[in-house]
């Protein structure tokens, strides 16, 4: 029997007796291992019974345990996906993704950005997102005209550290003052991203709605994907913000140093390509299972579905494309986009990924080339979450390598 718990909790936890049967350990041994912090475990509400995280105890199974002196034993496949590090912000489950323990789909259901990036950084969004606004340097009308060619990323790194210069708050490292910046950052980058003159203290979602001539209903799309896309866990743009993080950079810095990862040719930028070749293909052709099927029949990788992560549908894609569906429903080219959709997972069972929905976002918005940008926005959210957590829950780092090059003579 499954303790009972919250909704949707019986799948995540599980009794004392059903743990320790699982590992092959008795009770005590159990008990030991969660004072070890190896399985985490919450009381019941109205009884004195615990229970015990399954994501745990399936990591631990058929493992040695190492003695109380050691660390904790790996997870499997740890050592070829590199270090491991410990976070309070995201927990990704192949079921679902959680920020500080709250389940991000009701998160998208009933919050705003603002509100859940507070969550993530863990400040009150009315201090926060105040209707004070950052700055703006004297010089960013003309700087603005002159850096037009760019992209909005692009843009953005040569603007945030003039930007930070304006705002001496910047400087201010401390947890509120991460936040606060955090909330300035936010407002400046949609600032940005719509070619406005300057940020707005309107909710984030309505300013680009509003900006970008988006469709009547649409700025509940752009907050829903906003809120999603906050943060995935330590993906390799967020271990660069953690890296400059841990030295002390300004929140600006460190969301710079994400952009940068972000253009990384091993990360994304091969397959974010692919994913908008493909779905321009999708949503411009009458009948867009052909796309699918020639990509099966020559043996090409079909970029933008099939999760490396999770075991269904990627929660996120879920949530924004049943918003869009409710929304605009009768859209001609979403209606490709589900039959595509519908076509893989016939085929080999692959489901759509969150990269697909995300630049029909930005293709809707008319942002053509820069169909990310708006997810970006709530990106950084999520790094700036991760500096603050790395800069001020851990002294600073210094790694050490393990030389394998040729000896000295």
């Amino acid at each position: 029997m499954v303790v009972p718990g919250p909704a949707g909790s019986e799948a995540l936890y599980t009794t004392a007796k059903e743990a320790a049967g699982a590992l092959g350990v008795s009770i005590p041994t159990l008990y030991a291992y969660v004072s070890r912090g190896l399985i985490r475990s919450q009381g019941v509400p109205g009884s004195r019974n615990r229970r015990y995280w399954k994501v745990d105890i399936e990591r631990l199974k058929g493992r040695r345990i190492p003695d109380e002196q050691h660390e904790r034993p790996p997870v499997p496949g740890e050592e070829s996906r590199g270090p491991v590090g410990e976070t309070k912000i995201t927990l990704l489950t192949q079921r679902g993704l959680y920020y500080r323990g709250r389940d991000v789909a009701e998160l998208a259901e009933t919050e705003t950005f603002e509100s859940v990036a507070a969550l993530l950084w863990e400040a009150d969004p009315g201090t926060v997102f105040g209707r004070s606004l950052p700055a703006a340097p004297p010089s960013y009308p003309r700087l603005r005209r002159s850096l037009a060619e760019l992209t909005v990323l692009e843009q953005a790194m040569a603007l945030f550290p003039l930007i930070e210069r304006a705002n001496p708050r910047s400087y201010d490292l401390s947890k509120v003052g991460f936040a606060r910046t955090g909330a300035d950052l936010s407002r400046w980058f949609a600032a940005i991203l719509v070619g406005a003159n300057g940020p707005s203290a309107a909710p984030v979602h309505e300013f680009i709605a509003e900006s970008l001539g988006a469709p009547q209903g649409f700025a509940d799309i752009i907050r829903r994907l906003l809120i999603v896309c906050a943060d995935h866990e330590f993906d390799p743009t967020t271990y660069a913000v953690r890296a400059t993080a841990n030295a002390g950079v300004t929140p600006y810095y460190a969301v710079v140093t994400g952009i940068i990862a972000s253009r990384g040719q091993r990360l994304q930028s091969g397959r974010i390509e692919a994913a908008a070749r493909l779905l321009e293909e999708i949503v411009s052709t009458p009948d867009p299972r052909d796309s699918i099927v020639a990509r099966f029949r020559n043996g090409e990788q079909l970029v933008g579905f099939g999760s490396p992560v999770h075991d269904k549908k990627d929660p996120r894609a879920a949530i924004v494309m049943d918003a869009l569906t409710k929304r605009f429903g009768d859209d001609i080219e979403l209606k490709r986009l589900h039959r595509a959709a519908d076509t893989a997972a016939e085929i080999s069972g692959a489901l759509m990924d969150f990269i697909l929905p995300a630049l029909f976002v930005g293709r809707k918005l008319g942002l053509k080339g820069q169909e990310l940008a708006v997810a970006s926005l709530g990106r950084m959210a999520g790094w700036i979450a991760h500096a603050s957590e790395q800069y001020h829950g851990h002294p600073m780092i210094r790694p050490r390598a393990r030389y394998t090059g040729p000896l000295p003579p």
